[in-house]
């Protein structure tokens, strides 16, 4: 197979998935930046297209117009990328890095070995900025491992990461063994020696971050549709369901390590005869602002919404002096600061149950607990933390 029809190849797949791409398009596709990736590879394949007709199509379009797409498509994949990060990008740079990529075309014409040795330096440093920040984003993520999902997702990321930072180091590469080589025949007409593993690399690394990028998409898009089903609707703190699945995690860990864990309920004291003289929508919204301001306070753990005006905080590898003392951290600043009259109408105070994970506890035994727990706060007055053994 001659270099040209690898070229042509190369056409076919990127306009077969771009196509492919298109007729399966979605609105979300615009936030993702899978849209724009489509229009990436689409120009893309337009440009080998027109690369492998060197010799046969005028040089404006084998040259200048070949370059110019590609230019574009390079540009295209780059701004998808930031757009899937949700990172900021500036339009001019790229403008600038096509007008001279189509400059340099036009000036060589149908012989590409020069433009291709520009081109080397210029794409080999935006793959490298893409390896840089899909592996940078996945180094930022990782504490959320744990989330189902979440690995397959870093897996993807780090293999496409890893496929545009060896084409970064793979097209400078052979822009200087064809600088080295200037004096032969232009590269499409050269024997296929060292450059056939070079393009083969090239079908490959396409095939990786196409697939690879659409299923970054797929599955980000399966986090978002968990994590609604994992979230209280009105609260946005986390459900009963993630509770449950939490639970299990944390027993597990606390099984095989021995560390302890404690379980915080969490009950609005008075907020039933709240609702029964303002209303349902004056409670949602009180619950909402009190969502917010135990989100706030609460500096390890994670809160969920348990039901009604009750809630619950998990706290990770904490005994049980150092879970009641942050239990009343929270219970004073519910009562001193988040139910002032600006910040919370209809929460004063807030009573809490504490219990502390022991060798043998199953969920069962432990929400029974802290739950028993609870019950004695708002028996004995209310506003108190309780701790049950």
């Amino acid at each position: 197979m001659d270099l040209r029809t690898l070229f042509l190849a190369q056409t076919a797949l990127l306009v077969t998935v771009a196509v492919t791409l298109w007729l399966a398009r979605s609105s979300a596709d615009h936030a993702n930046g899978l849209r724009t990736w489509t229009w990436g590879i689409a120009a893309q394949g337009l440009s080998y297209s027109l690369l492998a007709g060197a010799g046969h199509l005028p040089a404006l379009l084998s040259g200048g117009l070949a370059n110019a797409l590609g230019a574009l498509g390079v540009a295209l994949l780059f701004v998808a990328i930031r757009q899937f990060l949700g990172l900021a990008w500036r339009w001019q740079p790229l403008l600038l890095m096509g007008l001279a990529v189509t400059a340099v075309g036009l000036a060589f014409g149908g012989r590409y070995v020069g433009a291709t040795i520009f081109n080397g330096f210029a794409y080999g440093l935006l793959q490298l900025l893409n390896a840089w920040v899909l592996w940078r984003d996945r180094r930022a993520a990782s504490p959320l491992g744990h989330l189902p999902g979440q690995h397959g997702l870093l897996r993807v990321q780090a293999l496409v990461a890893l496929a545009h930072l060896l084409m970064g180091l793979v097209l400078p590469l052979r822009a200087l063994l064809l600088a080295l080589g200037a004096d032969q025949p232009d590269y499409l007409d050269m024997s296929k020696g060292w450059q056939e593993p070079v393009f083969v690399f090239s079908f490959v690394y396409l095939v990786v971050c196409s697939l690879g990028f659409l299923l970054m998409c797929k599955m980000r898009a399966e986090q978002e549709v968990r994590e609604l089903a994992l979230s209280d609707g009105l609260t946005g703190l986390a459900n009963r369901r993630a509770l449950d699945e939490d639970m299990i995690r944390a027993l597990g860990l606390a099984q095989h390590s021995g560390h302890s864990f404690a379980v915080l309920m969490l009950d609005i004291d008075h907020f039933k005869a709240f609702n029964d003289q303002h209303g349902h929508r004056a409670g949602d919204a009180a619950l909402r602002q009190f969502s917010l301001c135990l989100q706030a306070e609460l500096k390890s753990g994670r809160a969920y919404r348990y039901g009604g005006e009750e809630f619950t905080v998990l706290l990770p590898e904490i005994g049980a002096e150092q879970a009641m003392a942050l239990a009343e951290q929270l219970r004073a600043v519910i009562a001193n600061s988040c139910s002032s009259a600006s910040a919370l109408p209809g929460v004063r105070s807030a009573s809490l149950g504490v219990a502390v994970w022991q060798s043998g506890d199953d969920a069962d035994r432990l929400f029974g607990r802290a739950d028993r727990a609870l019950y004695r706060a708002k028996t004995q007055g209310r506003n108190r933390v309780e701790l049950q053994l």
